[in-house]
């Protein structure tokens, strides 16, 4: 399964950035952002300026971004834009401490700028999970708990549908339905993540 941002919930937040719109974009966002800063071992003060970096550059840059129609491509702008901004903090902590600052951002910023690294495939998987996770999130309420964990193990975790549905005291029947529901609510929610 291949996810992407559409280009549908970046006009949404380009046409209201103050508005609801944003603040699910920020719910997705700001959650991969730290995340994945979190786990590359850079501290929380440092990946909350960064994250705050990087949401204020999104926001003063989206109206410029041209989406080339391939999946992955704001994804990929994401990515740079994070790391400049690690670039950009370590440089200002290098300046401000006079002590070299924190090499491990340096390092991963430059990693991160690289479109082959291994560092940017962690990324890329760690932004599928999140973005999927946070709109999966953004769903509760309009669909039963079982439908959205029947949709989970069959098309996340890719768990046979006849064991799901054992397991969760489902029809077959039941669990083909959730999955299509919920796949079809999550490609509308703010024109979905799930390509």
């Amino acid at each position: 399964m291949t996810f992407s941002t559409r280009l549908s919930l970046l006009e949404r937040v380009r046409e209201t950035a103050s508005g609801e719109s944003w603040r699910d974009f920020c719910d997705v966002y700001d959650h991969l952002i730290l995340g994945w800063l979190a786990q590359q071992g850079v501290s929380y003060h440092d990946a909350e300026d960064i994250r705050q970096e990087v949401m204020s550059t999104v926001s003063q840059e989206l109206a410029q971004f041209e989406h080339n129609g391939r999946p992955g491509a704001f994804r990929a702008w994401l990515r740079r834009i994070t790391a400049n901004r690690m670039h950009r903090h370590w440089q200002k902590r290098k300046a401000r401490d006079r002590e070299g600052g924190n090499d491990r951002l340096a390092e991963l910023s430059d990693e991160l700028a690289d479109e082959s690294s291994n560092l940017t495939a962690v990324w890329d998987r760690q932004y599928n999970r999140v973005v999927v996770d946070r709109l999966i999130n953004q769903l509760r309420g309009r669909f039963a708990e079982k439908s959205i964990e029947a949709f989970r193990r069959v098309v996340l975790n890719e768990e046979d549908a006849r064991h799901v549905a054992d397991a969760l005291g489902m029809t077959l029947g039941a669990v083909r339905v959730a999955q299509h529901r919920v796949l079809h609510a999550l490609k509308s929610l703010g024109e979905g993540l799930v390509v």
